[in-house]
């Protein structure tokens, strides 16, 4: 904590626990995204096609949003580590788990419960990010936070369709598995933060799951990452289509510029509002997806997802710095959730609405579609700015 005279602009940030919340979020991501994107091809090796590869994907974000809530309210009544830890360990041992299904149904049903514990362990995660950031530094420690999740997009994506392109798919689990362990590892080593104060007022309050601050920038959250859940849930079999190889690229050039429109662009929404930052990924996101519709060589493919990743990095820590700053510090938990429920609600449509709208205007159509989201989101906060005459 800075001394009560501190200049604000100075609270420390880089904390021992919150450099360790960085490593175990950046570790159980790498293993989340090694699976996440080479599942489709699982699914397919399995015997499934799109449709039930979208249905996967939108399946395991759609418990992981049915347990936030909850995940939420327990936060703000009984603290954030345990749980934390729960989530992390029961991932663990469900990623181990996945490598002998045997059958569709059966990984269905094993992903479904591994949402359960992701939808743990991400809000309660992400609360932790927020108690452990100053405040007059929300939009930077944000972005930082933000950025552990998206270096693993330069790595796993790849390095899992590699692995799943060897048809072993046993390599994929266990190496799922070992980050999995290490991200336990270092959140067992995490000492703080300390529990919100007024923790055991909202322990009998059931309707203390739900942060209604925290809705209008969720909702613009949903915008942006329903196309998201689409190109999770398509592009390797779109690239396919289109024959274009070692689509796994795309989301290593996606993640390096995530990586930097994340750290830059919370840095710039502290200085000029929130609302403005978010405009601009909001162009840059929609005009990625029309260019990805459109791609019909890697050049262009790749333009997307340049264009992609500063517009989604620019966008995503700022409007989680507007959750948390609009939150009652003892309601961070219930907040955090509700911005996580716009995450996997907007994953989830996006993959299983996109698999099931290819089939009838095409996959090309598709992602053309999913430009809509983000334009809709810039008009929301141009009308949203135009009420506040450019304030925050």
């Amino acid at each position: 904590m800075p001394l009560p005279n501190a200049d604000p602009r100075r609270a420390a940030l880089w904390t021992r626990d919150f450099i360790l919340l960085l490593g175990s979020n950046l570790v159980f991501y790498m293993s989340f995204q090694l699976l996440l994107v080479s599942m489709p091809l699982y699914v397919v090796h399995l015997g499934g096609d799109a449709a039930t590869a979208g249905l996967v994907t939108g399946l395991f974000t759609l418990t992981a949003m049915v347990v936030r809530p909850l995940t939420g309210w327990a936060l703000d009544a009984y603290g954030r580590r345990n749980l934390w830890l729960l989530g992390i360990f029961s991932c663990l041992v469900l990623i181990l788990a996945q490598q002998w299904a045997a059958t569709l149904v059966v990984l269905i049903v094993l992903r479904m419960v591994n949402g359960f514990g992701f939808g743990v362990a991400t809000t309660a995660g992400g609360t932790i990010a927020a108690d452990l950031v100053p405040k007059s530094r929300l939009g930077e420690g944000m972005g930082f936070f933000g950025v552990a999740m998206g270096i693993p997009l330069a790595v796993a994506p790849p390095l899992g369709l590699w692995l799943a392109g060897r048809g072993d798919y046993s390599d994929l689990f266990w190496l799922g598995a070992l980050f999995t362990a290490v991200s336990l590892a270092l959140a067992a080593m995490l000492r703080g933060p300390a529990e919100p104060r007024e923790v055991s007022a909202v322990r009998s309050r059931l309707d203390s799951m739900f942060e209604r601050t925290a809705v209008y920038p969720s909702v613009l959250m949903f915008l942006l990452i329903s196309s998201f859940g689409l190109i999770l849930a398509l592009l390797a079999l779109y690239g396919k289509e289109r024959g274009l190889g070692g689509v796994g690229i795309w989301f290593t050039v996606y993640a390096v510029f995530l990586t930097l429109a994340r750290s830059a662009g919370g840095r710039l929404s502290d200085r000029i509002g929130y609302r403005q930052t978010a405009v601009a990924g909001f162009v840059l996101a929609a005009v990625a997806l029309v260019t990805i519709a459109v791609s019909n060589d890697m050049p262009m493919l790749l333009a997307s997802a340049v264009l992609y990743g500063i517009g989604y990095g620019t966008t995503q820590p700022s409007l989680q710095a507007m959750v948390v700053s609009r939150a009652p510090v003892a309601r961070l938990g219930a907040a955090t959730a509700v911005l996580f429920v716009s995450y996997d609600l907007g994953t989830t449509i996006g993959s299983v609405g996109g698999g099931l709208l290819a089939g009838v205007i095409g996959m090309g159509g598709a992602f053309a579609f999913s430009a809509l989201g983000p334009v809709i989101g810039i008009g929301l906060l141009l009308g949203d700015l135009q009420r506040r005459k450019g304030g925050r």
